[in-house]
């Protein structure tokens, strides 16, 4: 599988595998462990959770069941708002390792900023890092202010940044200055099809005409053009499906490649259409949800 390297000289496979809400939010059983070994065993490596989305559990039992040596994945999880400041990060991990049966992760996030503590949070980062507890340590949803700030101080260079965008997001400014900063660009919902807002699959990306006559062109599905695009221009990618067959889709890529004209058609397709939660409102719904025991 086609990886990336960070700025800490590590890799990691370009495309992972989305584990948020399978078959239900926070649902933690043998279906979502069943569903993620699937993953496993089409050629999944790359798996990303988090200790909000109740799940790490069935992450660590897929990962265990399959047989496949611990060092052969490339695990991330993530510290939620009520898991960042001084004390809380060490145990957010401890207890997320616990979870998962594993003695560390690949890449350890901040999942959402929360900058009255970032400098606490990211210093105990830096800590559990040079303790070998984690690989890497990165961002999800940060800001062009917010990465300003973690890089005024920090002593390990943030090596990624997990943002919502798709075709109608592709949220260009921020991603460039990643990519000045050495900062890789991961995709969450890449399809913008997540079914945890009211917004008809009709009026996403996924359904976009021009999306679809690149499909037709390439004879390739919807969502296969924009993993590609993703893909093509240098960025991780997070797709989540609970069907094999979508699973091995996702994954099926090297049969075309696009070309300049059509990876540019789909760059123009940007709305500024955020279907996901705001950064800079998020904070008031975040810290009053609650990550389970």
């Amino acid at each position: 599988m086609q990886t990336l390297t960070f700025n800490n000289g590590i890799k990691i496979p370009q495309l992972g595998y989305g584990t948020a809400a399978i078959v239900g939010w926070q649902a933690d059983n043998d279906y979502v462990k069943d569903t993620i070994l699937k993953a496993i065993e089409l050629g999944y490596r790359h798996i990303d959770t988090a200790s909000l989305y109740g799940n790490e559990r069935s992450v660590g039992r897929a990962v265990k069941e399959s047989g496949i040596p611990r060092e052969e994945f490339f695990i991330t999880t993530k510290a939620w708002h009520t898991e960042q400041g001084t004390g809380n990060v060490r145990k957010a991990l401890d207890a997320s390792l616990e979870r998962l049966q594993m003695d560390y992760v690949d890449l350890y996030l901040i999942h959402w900023p929360y900058p009255e503590k970032t400098k606490e949070t990211w210093t105990e980062m830096e800590t559990l890092h040079d303790e070998g507890l984690t690989k890497a340590l990165g961002l999800s949803n940060f800001r062009k202010s917010d990465i300003e700030d973690i890089l005024s101080f920090a002593r390990i260079k943030p090596v990624y940044n997990q943002l919502e965008l798709h075709p109608y997001f592709t949220q260009k400014e921020l991603a460039t200055y990643c990519d000045a900063n050495d900062i890789i660009v991961s995709c969450w919902s890449p399809l913008g099809t997540g079914e945890w807002n009211d917004v008809d699959k009709s009026q996403k990306p996924i359904a976009d005409p021009v999306i679809s006559e690149i499909a037709l062109k390439y004879g390739v599905s919807a969502a296969q053009v924009i993993i590609k695009w993703d893909l093509q221009a240098g960025r991780i990618v997070i797709p989540k499906s609970e069907t094999p067959k979508n699973m091995a889709s996702n994954l099926a890529l090297d049969s075309f490649t696009l070309s300049a004209e059509d990876m540019a058609r789909i760059d123009g397709l940007d709305k500024d259409l955020r279907f996901g939660g705001n950064p800079d409102t998020v904070y008031d719904a975040a810290i009053n949800q609650k990550v389970p025991a």
